[in-house]
């Protein structure tokens, strides 16, 4: 379990927005928030996937993951779905047999 971090919602929001709009390096703005620049780098993925959300102790699904997550989804019901209309074929089948 990760330890509490010391910076507020509000000062992680800042540094981002140093880095995004300031026009400063992730390694400068790292470097006076003395953490390190993968740290900076993480907060500022977590805020463009969800700005309103981010650094409010809510799971951060990272993009990469709700993306395999959809795919996974998908792939199910298309495997639903190809096997209801395999079921469909047969008793169609097996109907028009008895109309002849």
């Amino acid at each position: 379990m990760g330890r509490k971090s010391e910076f507020s919602r509000e000062e992680k929001i800042a540094a981002v927005k140093l880095v995004t709009e300031g026009g400063r390096s992730v390694l400068s703005v790292a470097n006076e928030y003395g953490i390190h620049e993968n740290t900076l780098g993480k907060w500022k993925r977590q805020y463009a996937i969800n700005p309103e959300g981010a650094f409010r102790g809510e799971p951060v699904l990272e993009e990469a993951d709700a993306q395999a997550r959809e795919l996974q989804q998908l792939k199910r019901r298309v495997q639903e779905l190809e096997n209801e209309n395999d079921f469909l074929k047969k008793v169609s089948a097996y109907f028009a047999k008895g109309l002849r």
